[in-house]
């Protein structure tokens, strides 16, 4: 387990320790990650585009913010997983089986895979994400092509079951750890804020992929909505705005460059927030 730490008078039962998992890998140009990247008249360059998901520890509780894609699918997509995202829990030394929550930002497939590892979680899901999945616009090949069909039944199975939280608009989730829906790059794609030990840690996910996306104000390639993908950039950039405020992009390889390693067997593979 990463060796957790306080800020202060923050003590461990108040604030959260927040670590970024980079477990997965693309090699691409941004001419297909960005959204009409030829109106910039730009060169076209190689980018690295990097897969994370996030564990939030407070006292006894872990709770993961998302869980990555399977690796059978990522490799089935042309992604490369540089370590398989049980394993990588492994070797922070968490047993899925004391995950407590599962925060999931939105369904595409490089999110949700692999839950059926923590049987005894609560799953906290958008209800506009969740229900736009499984209903029938979901079906149109430009939508459809960014899910696992298996992994919608799933949750969708899960939901009947009673194991799903469905949130709207902002929702704090737990104390100190709350979900806004922006939508945007996923019809329900939402944003975690949580209050870490120097303080808010703003988890994107794939409301912002890279911080290009909010430096230069150019929205990434796979759009639900412009119009929306373009507010929650607004709404990131006002919660970076607060004091000690850190905002994470869900893709970004510069990610493990502004944060220190948590070290040990995680070294190389994780970085702790805030």
């Amino acid at each position: 387990m990463a060796e957790r730490s306080t800020t202060g008078s923050r003590s461990a039962t108040e604030r959260y320790e927040v670590i970024a998992i980079h477990y997965g890998t693309l090699s691409a140009r941004k001419s297909e990650l960005f959204y009409r990247y030829g109106s910039y008249g730009e060169p076209d360059e190689p980018v690295e585009m990097a897969y994370y998901f996030w564990i939030l520890l407070r006292g006894a509780e872990t709770i993961l913010v998302d869980t990555g894609f399977d690796p059978s699918v990522g490799a089935r997509r042309g992604r490369e997983c540089l370590c398989a995202p049980l394993d990588a829990l492994d070797r922070l030394g968490v047993d899925p089986a004391s995950v407590s929550t599962l925060v999931i930002t939105h369904l595409h497939y490089d999110h949700v895979g692999n839950l059926a590892a923590f049987p005894d979680a609560q799953l906290v899901v958008p209800r506009k994400e969740l229900d736009f999945w499984t209903g029938p616009g979901a079906a149109r090949y430009q939508f459809a092509s960014h899910v696992e069909p298996d992994e919608i039944a799933w949750l969708d199975g899960a939901r009947r079951a009673g194991r799903i939280r469905l949130t709207d608009e902002t929702e704090e989730i737990r104390e100190g750890v709350t979900a806004i829906v922006v939508g945007g790059h996923s019809p329900g794609q939402q944003v975690t804020v949580v209050a870490g030990e120097s303080g808010d840690v703003v988890l994107t996910s794939d409301a912002v992929h890279f911080y290009e996306e909010l430096e230069l104000d150019r929205p990434f390639g796979v759009v639900a909505d412009l119009e929306a993908m373009y507010g929650a950039y607004d709404l990131v950039k006002d919660l970076g705005a607060a004091p000690g405020a850190v905002v994470v992009p869900g893709h970004d390889p510069e990610v493990m460059a502004r944060f220190p390693s948590v070290g040990g067997q995680a070294s190389g593979l994780a970085v702790r927030i805030g």
